[in-house]
């Protein structure tokens, strides 16, 4: 509600002469959805409701327009003809592809995006596994307004299970736009019971979406990219069937291709989060084990990401540039046919769980 109240306000504040009126004139658009079915783009927009109370008998906090055209103009122009106010389109949070737009007509898309002037590039990008509009209208008490909900989850997965990729829409861009380099989006889905959720991150070769990493992988991943590594979880599983998991707090990673092979090095400094097994983590030697034990674990990982990288021919980790930046040969993807060595440093912090309750 504050950030609707916030949102409300900032017009208001950029112009002293508007007053409510006016702003009950505007169609304040806070997320778009873009899917195509039948041949045609459809485009909807999420809307925030600025009905004063008591005007009408709902409480939507917003609203939505959906239209199709044979191309992405016509669509958004004729959901923009459909309203009875001034399409305002300066704070689009998020705009959501569908999986088949992503996979096949992401390029129609962005070049409308960047060259259009009614939107700022400030907003996010995501996928929807399935239907854009379905996931953007999944309205409920818990997110009222989705658009906002959507950027909400990256935000709090960022700071928590860093499963996530929260950068702006001119990243984006420039990934797709670079050579020997690739995009990364979020995946996002609606549950059974209508809550929507973090899924995966898609990875890109050029304009399509070529592979869906699940929300572990996807961690991998911005370990990986060095992507605000601050709680990355690792699992083993001890003789009893149980489980002790670090987390990796802190780390310094680098994929460089060097004498032939894809060179992985890390140092990381962990910390043990869980311990159902029967370690004694008073034991110092009880650490060397378990930093050799994950050590294999993260490395196989990695590993298994890299592959499907190498497999899909994507450069959403800049490996493609790195190759070029060595070597000077335009062959973004010699790398994919390269084997992979790793040189894994793995510390975890004796701090923690080593306490005994008298």
């Amino acid at each position: 509600m504050k950030k609707l109240i916030l949102l409300l306000a900032i017009p208001l504040l950029m112009s002293g002469c508007y007053d409510y009126n006016q702003l009950n004139d505007l169609a304040i658009i806070s997320g778009i959805a873009i899917d195509y079915e039948n041949d045609e783009f459809k485009v909807t927009f999420e809307i925030i409701s600025t009905k004063k109370e008591g005007e009408t008998s709902g409480s939507n906090s917003t609203y939505y327009v959906t239209s199709t055209g044979n191309n992405i103009v016509e669509a958004f122009t004729t959901s923009a003809n459909k309203m009875d106010k001034v399409p305002y389109f300066e704070h689009v949070e998020i705009v959501v592809f569908s999986k088949d737009v992503a996979e096949s007509h992401i390029e129609d898309c962005i070049d409308y995006l960047i060259r259009t002037e009614r939107l700022r590039n400030e907003f996010y990008a995501s996928i929807a596994e399935d239907s854009a509009e379905d996931l953007l209208s999944a309205t409920t008490k818990k997110h009222p307004i989705v658009s906002s909900y959507l950027v909400e989850l990256l935000e709090f997965n960022n700071e928590t299970y860093n499963s996530a990729y929260y950068v702006q829409f001119t990243k984006t861009v420039n990934s797709m736009l670079s050579d020997g380099e690739d995009a990364m989006l979020p995946v996002f889905k609606v549950d059974d019971d209508d809550n929507i959720e973090l899924s995966g991150l898609g990875v890109f070769k050029d304009y399509e979406l070529t592979h869906i990493f699940n929300t572990e992988e996807a961690s991998v991943v911005n370990l990986l990219n060095n992507f605000n590594v601050e709680s990355i979880h690792f699992n083993m599983t001890c003789d009893n069937d149980k489980n002790i998991v670090i987390a990796v707090y802190d780390g310094d990673v680098k994929v460089e291709p060097k004498n032939g092979l894809i060179n992985v090095s890390a140092t990381l400094s962990a910390r043990i989060s869980e311990n159902n097994c029967d370690y004694d983590l008073k034991k110092t030697e009880t650490y060397l084990e378990l930093e050799q034990e994950f050590t294999h674990i993260i490395e196989s990982k990695m590993d298994e990401v890299l592959q499907e990288l190498q497999r899909v021919e994507s450069n959403a980790l800049n490996i493609g540039r790195s190759y070029y930046n060595e070597y000077r040969i335009p062959d973004f993807y010699s790398w994919t046919k390269q084997n992979i060595k790793y040189d894994i440093n793995l510390k975890i912090n004796k701090k923690g769980l080593t306490f005994e309750v008298n």
